[in-house]
């Protein structure tokens, strides 16, 4: 078998490792070309393992671990094939081909490798295309195929490859060579703290390079006094102008400039080093605080498409990355570009000919950085995800602990925590492989030079043509040359972690929002309450519409019931209401103007929630009740916990309305967290209130005390009350009943029992339950 790479499949062949090479032979001729292989992170059973799928110009085979030691194998003729398809599932995607009777899976992989296999189909058609001409038909089959998965996948318009889900950025299209310049300016503002810390390194490092000539002239003037051959440096001669050559004066004078080198120098290294802190943590600052800031901004469809955790890790983690280069990478960076240059000219004063065999090892040095650079960046990348993986396990685990231990299932969370966490041990090995053969490298180079210098310049020494003071001198400065090299390749690793961290980053910087107020939208005054829904349709995926073409009014201060099976799309209209999403087709009006035309802050500040779980912040209840209005005074706080039946129980409190909630209110109970929800609302005074499930998590007596503060709360204004206890509806002055996304019925309580309809249905399945209960 042959592996056939070129410039147009290389991003399709990987390195077949020696198991899977072994499982080829036999099965495929000597001769034959291998034109796709790439490996996937999940096998056909679905467990984490590695896969290979493996395309020739023959015939189409897949590998996957079956627990069983050899592989289990696919093995499909290219003429047998008809179509190639990706297929998107929750948590995972799979490649799947059809042949003339069924439909076959041959690979399946995360999320992380879609860029990777998104060409794959299209490659493997093409194989199929050179191996038989395709029938009229079956191009149009392909056509529609590809189609479909247009439509399923967003592409890059630069590249035309598939953006992950998790990703509103094309990785392959981020400019990579100019993170470092968007970087630098984060800088600009604080230009006068870098100016300052420049200066104080190029001092630093000029007082720094001076002991090896001190050392020169110890021993050439003080130690072994030779008579003078040649002219000596400027430096040289104002020192010999002090103290007379082999003198004890001459010796204490280069024992005290030594001393004073040594203080100096280490002082404003130590000076420096805190003006660069801060010169990092101020753009440190800068720039998480613009993360944060941008991460409201974007809509709630790119939370959905990604875990807390991951986020999470790149506001913390990836900044921290970020500022570590910043501070100490780029300034180490400068300084050792500034000393090269500096050693370089000193030598080739000293002495020319053994300067340039001091720079001999230099382009190697070059060379093996670049080439462990691209590869280093690649397993970073990777390293990264991974670990953003193990903190989305934790952001989703700890929250639920209690739902863990109430199903006994502790054993499955930590073995799921040790299998990420293993992936990344695996991951953070290749990383240092890498690392330790890439620094014993550097460090065999730059030996090289050093035997090369030993050798030529001991020979200068014995035949008369150099000092062992110049000689002294010039190795000491040929190690400090290669220091700066030496940094300067390390720094390559700084920079790639760097760089990965702020590919993260500018990826959610750069992310637009899906729903952001148009360039002509207007302040939206204080509405009276009135909403009209036209012709409405509206779809999470392109061609699946959960809402298909809604045409309602509702009057200022009427309360609409919402009702319906579960996925009926209930939630979803209220989403539109409130403008989490914007309607495909249609539109929304509130009080006569269209939601899209208006600014998001002055719609939604009119608007009042009362979800079915209420999501209180680790803070007070003072805080949490006073959450829509900061500056609320405490009487109109405590006026209304006092509306919201919620001022006695609070009252009952150790701190009474400063008692900490707990993280996500855990520190209260279903029907007090629901009770301060309520209360939150009735402050925020809306003219429009939304209430999704708002009592169907609590017990009967806490659901009487709830519907009180609800009656109080709804009384002027325009309600939307979603409830699968119907008995909660009865005052509702209509009720729209919702079917797979239309809208099937509407009118009161009693006017829908008489048509005897789906709501009536529902009614008498509620009716007979309860009856089984109370029975």
């Amino acid at each position: 078998m042959i592996l056939e790479v070129s410039e147009e499949t290389k991003e399709f062949v990987e390195e077949i490792p020696e198991e899977i090479r072994n499982a080829l032979d036999g099965r495929i001729g000597a001769e034959e070309k291998i034109r796709v292989s790439v490996s996937t992170d999940i096998t056909l059973e679905g467990e984490y393992g590695t896969g290979w799928l493996v395309a020739t110009d023959k015939r189409l085979m897949s590998f996957s671990p079956d627990g069983t030691g050899a592989p289990r194998v696919i093995h499909l003729p290219l003429e047998d094939v008809a179509s190639v398809e990706m297929q998107n599932l929750f948590g995972s995607n799979t490649l799947k081909v059809r042949t003339g009777d069924r439909g076959i899976e041959i690979a399946r992989f995360s999320k992380s490798l879609v860029p990777k296999f998104a060409q794959v189909p299209s490659e493997i058609e093409t194989l199929i295309r050179k191996k038989k001409p395709l029938e009229k038909g079956a191009e149009e089959k392909t056509a529609h195929t590809e189609a479909r998965s247009d439509r399923k996948q967003r592409r890059c318009p630069k590249c035309g490859r598939v953006i992950p889900e998790s990703s509103d950025v094309c990785p392959r299209c981020i400019k990579k060579g100019k993170l470092l310049y968007r970087l630098l300016g984060y800088a600009a503002p604080y230009w006068k703290l870098f100016a300052t810390g420049l200066s104080i390194m190029l001092v630093a490092t000029i007082i720094g390079l001076t002991p090896p000539l001190l050392m020169r002239m110890l021993i050439d003037d003080v130690l072994v006094t030779k008579p003078l051959t040649e002219g000596i440096s400027g430096l040289r001669t104002f020192i010999l102008s002090l103290a007379p050559r082999g003198s004890t004066s001459l010796l204490a004078l280069l024992v005290g400039l030594s001393m004073v080198v040594s203080v100096s120098s280490n002082g404003l290294r130590a000076f420096r080093g805190y003006l660069m802190a801060r010169f990092g943590q101020r753009i440190t600052l800068d720039l998480r605080n613009k993360l944060y800031r941008h991460l409201h901004v974007l809509s709630l469809g790119f939370y959905a498409q990604r875990e807390t955790g991951r986020i999470m890790s790149r506001v913390t983690q990836d900044v921290s990355r970020v500022q570590d280069f910043i501070s100490e990478g780029l300034h180490e960076g400068i300084r050792s570009i500034l000393t090269l240059v500096l050693i370089a000219a000193i030598l080739f004063r000293l002495n020319a000919g053994l300067a340039i065999l001091v720079l001999l090892p230099t382009p190697f040095l070059v060379i093996v950085t670049l080439l462990f650079s691209k590869k280093l960046h690649r397993v970073f990348h990777t390293l990264w995800k991974r670990m953003a993986g193990l903190s989305a396990i934790l952001a989703d685990t700890l929250p639920g602990m209690r739902v863990v231990k109430a199903f006994t299932q502790e054993e499955r969370e930590v073995a799921k925590f040790d299998r990420k966490s293993a992936q990344l041990f695996y991951m953070g090995l290749r990383a240092v492989k890498l690392r330790t053969m890439f620094g014993p490298m550097m460090t065999f180079i730059t030996y090289l030079g050093t035997v090369i210098i030993w050798w030529v310049g001991g020979r200068e020494v014995m035949e008369g043509h150099l000092t062992l003071g110049d000689f002294t001198a010039f190795t000491g400065y040929m190690w400090q040359f290669y220091f700066p090299v030496q940094m300067l390749c390390r720094l390559n690793h700084r920079f790639q972690h760097a760089a990965t961290s702020a590919e993260r980053v500018f990826e959610i910087l750069d992310a637009e929002p899906d729903i952001a107020d148009m360039p002509h939208a207007t302040e939206l005054p204080e509405v009276t309450g009135r909403i009209q829904f036209r012709d409405v349709t509206f779809a999470y995926e392109e061609g699946k519409p959960v809402l298909k073409h809604l045409d309602f009014d509702v009057e200022p201060g009427e309360m609409i019931g919402l009702a319906g099976h579960s996925g009926a799309g209930k939630s979803t209209l209220i989403n539109l209401i409130c403008r989490f999403y914007d309607v495909n087709e249609g539109a929304i009006l509130m009080d006569g103007k269209d939601v899209r035309d208006v600014t998001m802050k002055s719609l939604r500040s009119q608007i009042g929630v009362v979800l079915q779980d209420p999501f209180l912040f680790n803070g007070t209840v003072t805080e949490n009740i006073s959450y829509g209005q900061p500056d609320a005074a405490m009487r109109q706080v405590i006026a209304a916990a006092k509306a919201a039946n919620a001022h006695d129980f609070i009252m009952d409190f150790p701190d009474a309305y400063d008692t900490q909630v707990g993280e996500r209110g855990t520190k209260v109970s279903a029907g007090e967290r629901q009770r301060l929800a309520i209360a939150r609302a009735i402050l925020k005074d809306p003219r429009i209130l939304i209430l999704d499930e708002a009592t169907s998590s609590v017990d009967t007596e806490t659901e009487a005390k709830i519907q009180e503060a609800l009656e109080r709360l709804v009384k002027g204004r325009t309600t939307f009350a979603i409830a699968h206890r119907l008995s909660t509806l009865r005052n509702a002055d209509r009720l729209l009943i919702l079917e797979k996304g239309e809208l099937v019925e509407m009118g009161t309580h009693e006017e829908l029992l008489k048509q005897d309809g789906i709501y009536a249905k529902l009614c008498r399945m509620q009716t007979k339950l309860s009856s089984i209960r109370a029975w």
